[in-house]
């Protein structure tokens, strides 16, 4: 309860969330930056993912088909 009593930080007068300039966002890289950041992180983990899938459903259909 003690820590929920107290503001946070970007509810108080006078700090960094007053100070930023309209056309700024936090994290500090423009939206194509962004999304070719997120690309390259989530598109080589969604081949591996759909990859290992594919293997593991075919492993397992070649073994229903042989016995």
């Amino acid at each position: 309860m003690f820590f929920l009593s107290i503001p946070q930080a970007w509810h108080l007068v006078g700090t960094w969330s007053e100070q930023l300039p309209n056309e700024s966002n936090l994290i500090g890289m423009s939206q194509t930056e962004l999304m070719m950041t997120l690309h390259s992180i989530f598109v080589p983990l969604l081949l591996f993912i759909s990859y290992y899938l594919f293997n593991r459903l075919s492993k397992n259909e070649s073994k229903k088909i042989k016995g």
